[in-house]
This record gives structure tokens, C-alpha cells and sequence, in this order.
């Protein structure tokens, strides 16, 4: 049987081969793990319900003790209010005075309370002193001396507020002494009545499903209780047996203790149970809720699961039957990767991870398409080489001689007339061009760069009247590094030409200065003219800004020494404009024509 099994599986078609692997590979797996997955979903699920079960109960029982705290306020307000306390201790010649301080005083006091604490009932002061009744606000002692509350509290009633609540009647109230009256040696009860329901309505929508609750004070008797069972199950199971299912769901307060006991010692339980402390007087509160309640979510689940390997099985049969298209599909790909080339995108990255013949055809495309971008590019900067090379040729023909030999002859005629500022002006020109010039070679010394400067700063002054100061800060070990040719003049230039020529006020100055530390050269190019606009500023080394010749500058520094190292310029309108170029230490070196 099992030979005859192979040898079908082995004359069977490719397309029938390939579909049943996939049923089996996409199958399987995923009804194992859609097994696993509902099982921890359960696990998810009741974790989930227990904390969010734990934050409704810690948002209602910041409620409970929010309400309390304002209505124990409320409570001080009246007990220590010494005008009420005033009025309810003295003694009166008859009864029309008593009513008369007791409207004017107490009266006022009380109903505003109420009337911005509407689910206060009642507030009484009830006095140990024979008096009539005035309204429900101040009453005789002897009034609730009889009622069973007031029996069982008597002796332990104090200044401190006391909070007596009856799940049964559902009435909710506290109760204390008046100290006020207590100094003066007389007896006052102050009996604040809340509304039962409104002082435990944070615990109404504690979860989405049905759940019982109990909230108990440290002798375990019963202040609060609720349970949704019979709601959820009336409006989901309208028949005879809503009321018998809702009494099995609902528990007891001594049947919960019981299995929150059993839970304690690491017995199973099927209810979810949650006990957080009220924050009011030692109450706590515990949440109960049937775990099948859950249930719906878990089959919610599973079918979702089933939903999803029956998908995954017809995916797994029409994947089958469309991998035999997979080798048709490449080679489409490629016959548009060769039509793209033929319009001229040569750019295309033409690549394939597969291991067939196919696979192989398309990595051989894409090495001949790389091998042309390659050729392509070689020639590219075959004609950039022999461009340059024409444009070195055309620059050694200029020969300098020339220049110097015309500048040469200026200076002897001014010399033989007696104008010494024309050869002045000529030897710094003749200076200034020379080093320029440097034998076109890109590189000199910082010394030299120096030298070219100070003869363009000479015939500056001379064309300025000496109307600017020139200030030189170098220090001298920086001399003998390079650095590139005709740096600082367009930032000299360009100081004299937008900085001080444009000052209005006050003398002028430019200063250079030469620093290094462990590893870079700085030098700076600074003056005390207009400044530069901040817009300005922002694009003067990025865009070409008519007047200002510093892009190149930066340009020429990246290009030749990297990224790291660049122009940096500050500028302050009205004070002044500071250059600075960072340049790396780099030793004199003949071969740069630096020597």
C-alpha cells in the first residue's frame, strides 16, 4: 500500500504535486497554531477582563471616597460654623426669637447646601434640650433616641464623622457630635442623610457582561450589593427560566467568601473574582463574574480560527494552481526589463533570487546591463580626462613673464618720475599676481597666501586713502602648512566691498587671523562693517547671491579637503561679519608646488 502511494505521488503531475504539498504545508500548521492561539486567547481574555474589571472598580471607589470626602467636608462646615453653633446654644425667651435666629442663621446654611448637593436628603441637628421642631433642620434629641441606628451608635458617636449604611432599607447617612456645643457642655447630633443609590452609582458599569458585587466593612456586613444577572439574561432569554439561571449565577456574600477562600488556597474557580480596598473606613469591595460569561468571546474566536483555515486551504489550492504560471510571470518581467533598456533607461536593476534556468536568464541580463553602465561610465570619464587635459594645455600658454616684464617696466618709469605710489601700487601688484599665479599649481604655503594678501590689502588702502585699518594676527607655526591658492582674497574682497565701504559711521578695520589646534588650521577674515541680512545669511553659501563670491570658496574647501571641512560665517548687522575656513594640517610638500 505505502509502495503503491509513492509510486502514484511520483507519476503524478507536477501542478497535482505542488497542490497537495501546499494543502499540507498551509494546512496543518495553521490548525495547530489556530489551536494553540485560541487557548491563549482564553488566557488573554480573562486577564484582560480581570484588569479592566480592576480599573472600573478602582475608578468607582475613587468616586465613593470623592463623594465621601465632600460630604464629610460638608459635615465640618456645619459642625464647626461657630454663628450656627452660636444660635443653637443660647437660650431664648420664647419661641418667635428662636425661629428668628434659627431662619436668619441656620436656615440659610443648610438649604444652600442642599440646593448644590441635591442628592442630600436631609440635614438635622438634633439638640439635647427641649425645643420645638424647626423644619426637618433642628429637632429634639429625643427624637431619634429610639431609632435602632442611633441605639447601636450612641456611644460611639464623636467629632470624628461616622458613616451608618443599610444595604436592606438602602439608606445611607452619617452621623457625629457637634464640638462647638460640646465646649459650651451642651449635646448637638449632626445627621447628614445621602441618597443610597447616587453615593454607589460609580459601581454601575464595573464590565460590559453581567456581574454581582459586594461592598462589606471590616465585620463583614453587607453596605452595597448589585448584580446584573437578571438584566443581561432578560434581554438576551426572554423565558420562564431568566430567574432560576440569574439565581445560579448569583451569589451569596458567605458562598463568595467561600470561594474566594478556595481560590486563595489554589483551587480552581469558575467565577473571576476582584477585591480591591474602598478607601473609606476599612470597606472593601469584591466584584464577582461567571467565567462562561466569557464564553462568547472564546467561541467568537474559534469560529473566527476555523474561518481561517478553511481560507487558508483555498488559498493553499489556488496558490497550487498559480505557481505554474510563477516561470511565464519571470519571464514577462524580463522582456520588460529588455523594452525598458531599448527606450533608454539603463539605470534598471535587473536581479532574480531564483535557482532555475529562468532565474539564471535574468542574473545574465542584468551582469551584461551592468557591464555596459560600466563601459559607458569609463568613456564618460575618458571624455572628462582629455577635456581637462586641453584646458591645462591652454593654461600653459599663458605665458606670466609677460605680465611681469610690463609690471617691471611700470615700476622703473614711476621710479623715474618720482611717483613712488605708482610703484608702490605696481610692486604689489606684481606681488600679488605672481603669487596667484604660483606656476598653476592649486596649493601653496599659508606663508606665501599671507604675502598675497598683504600686497592686496597694499593696493586696497592705496585705492581707499588708508581710510580702513588692517589688522594681522597669524601665528607663526601655522606658516609652513599648506593651503589652498587665492582662499582668503574673495573673503577680503568681499569684507572691504559689502562691509566697510558701505559703513557710514566711524573707522574701519580688517583683521586676519591664524590659529591651529591638535588637528586643523583656522583662518579667519574679520571686519566691523554693515553686516549681512539674516536672509541673506541663510543662502550665501548655497545659492549664487549676486555680490558675494564666498560659495566658491566653500565649494573649492569641500571639494579638496572633504565635508568635514568648510567656510563658517557670522554676521550681525550693524557690528560686523567674521569668516572662518577649518582646513586640515598638511605638511609643505614640493611635489604640490608648495615649496
Amino acid at each position: 500500500m505505502k509502495h503503491r502511494i509513492g509510486q502514484w505521488f511520483k507519476n503524478a503531475k507536477i501542478q497535482k504535486k505542488i497542490m497537495i504539498i501546499y494543502i499540507c504545508i498551509g494546512t496543518i500548521p495553521i490548525l495547530l497554531l489556530g489551536l494553540f492561539a485560541s487557548g491563549q486567547e482564553r488566557k488573554t481574555l480573562m486577564e484582560r477582563e480581570h484588569r479592566n474589571i480592576e480599573d472600573s472598580v478602582s475608578q468607582g471607589a475613587s468616586q465613593l471616597k470623592s463623594q465621601i470626602l465632600v460630604y464629610n467636608n460638608l459635615s465640618d462646615y456645619i459642625a464647626f460654623n461657630q454663628p450656627i453653633s452660636d444660635v443653637l446654644i443660647g437660650d431664648y425667651d420664647n419661641i418667635f426669637s428662636m425661629y428668628e435666629q434659627y431662619t436668619a442663621t441656620v436656615d440659610p446654611v443648610l438649604s444652600s447646601l442642599k440646593y448644590f448637593n441635591p442628592n442630600i436628603n436631609q440635614i438635622t441637628i438634633y439638640l439635647d434640650k427641649n425645643i420645638v421642631k424647626h423644619d426637618t433642620m433642628v429637632d429634639s434629641l429625643q427624637t431619634i433616641e429610639g431609632e435602632k441606628w442611633y441605639r447601636q451608635n450612641e456611644s460611639s458617636l464623636s467629632q470624628k464623622v461616622k458613616w451608618i449604611i443599610d444595604a436592606e432599607k438602602k439608606t445611607s447617612f452619617s452621623a457625629r457630635t457637634m464640638p462647638i456645643m460640646e465646649q459650651n457642655k451642651q449635646k448637638g447630633i449632626l445627621y447628614l442623610d445621602v441618597n443610597y443609590d447616587s453615593l454607589f452609582a460609580g459601581f454601575d458599569d464595573i464590565s460590559r457582561d453581567s456581574y454581582g458585587l459586594y461592598i462589606v466593612d471590616k465585620k463583614g456586613n453587607v453596605l452595597f450589593e448589585k448584580d446584573t444577572f437578571s438584566e443581561n439574561t432578560a434581554s438576551k432569554n426572554n423565558t420562564k427560566t431568566t430567574a432560576k439561571k440569574s439565581k445560579e449565577k448569583r451569589l451569596s456574600f458567605p458562598a463568595l467568601k467561600k470561594k474566594m477562600e478556595a481560590q486563595e488556597n489554589g483551587k480552581k474557580s469558575n467565577y473571576l473574582i476582584v477585591s480591591a480596598d474602598a478607601g473609606v473606613d476599612d470597606w472593601k469591595i469584591i466584584v464577582y463574574q461567571p467565567q462562561k460569561m466569557m464564553a462568547r468571546e472564546i467561541q467568537t474566536l474559534l469560529v473566527l480560527v476555523m474561518g481561517i483555515i478553511a481560507v487558508c486551504i483555498i488559498t493553499s489550492v489556488v496558490a497550487s494552481l498559480a505557481f505554474s504560471r510563477f516561470v511565464v510571470r519571470d519571464i514577462k518581467r524580463l522582456r520588460d526589463n529588455m523594452q525598458a533598456v531599448e527606450e533608454g533607461n539603463m539605470e534598471l536593476m535587473v536581479t532574480s533570487n531564483a535557482g532555475d534556468e529562468v532565474g539564471s536568464l535574468i542574473r545574465g541580463f542584468g551582469s551584461m546591463l551592468g557591464e555596459i553602465n560600466r563601459l559607458i561610465h569609463e568613456v564618460y570619464e575618458s571624455k572628462l580626462t582629455q577635456r581637462k587635459s586641453e584646458m591645462t594645455a591652454l593654461q600653459a600658454q599663458i605665458n606670466p613673464h609677460f605680465l611681469y616684464n610690463s609690471l617691471s617696466l611700470i615700476n622703473w618709469k614711476a621710479l623715474e618720475a618720482g611717483q613712488q605710489d605708482i610703484s608702490k601700487i605696481t610692486l604689489a601688484l606684481s606681488s600679488f599676481y605672481r603669487t596667484s599665479l604660483n606656476r598653476g599649481k592649486n596649493v601653496l604655503t599659508i606663508e606665501k597666501e599671507i604675502e598675497n594678501m598683504k600686497s592686496y590689502l597694499e593696493i586696497q588702502l592705496c585705492m581707499h586713502d588708508n581710510d580702513f585699518d588692517v589688522i594681522m594676527d597669524i601665528d607663526e607655526e601655522i606658516l609652513p602648512y599648506q593651503t589652498l591658492n587665492l582662499l582668503l582674497q574673495p573673503l577680503v574682497e568681499n569684507a572691504i566691498d559689502h562691509g566697510i565701504d558701505l559703513k557710514e559711521d566711524g573707522r574701519g578695520y580688517i583683521k586676519i587671523i591664524g590659529r591651529k589646534d591638535a588637528e586643523n588650521i583656522y583662518l579667519t577674515v574679520e571686519d566691523n562693517g554693515v553686516g549681512i541680512e539674516p536672509e541673506i545669511l541663510s543662502s550665501i553659501l548655497e545659492f549664487k547671491t549676486k555680490g558675494y563670491g564666498v560659495r566658491n570658496v566653500n565649494q573649492r574647501i569641500r571639494l579638496y579637503y572633504g565635508e568635514e571641512y568648510c567656510l563658517r560665517i557670522e554676521s550681525e548687522v550693524g557690528k560686523g561679519t567674521r569668516c572662518t575656513i577649518n582646513i586640515p594640517q598638511k605638511s609643505n610638500d614640493p611635489a604640490d608646488g608648495t615649496s
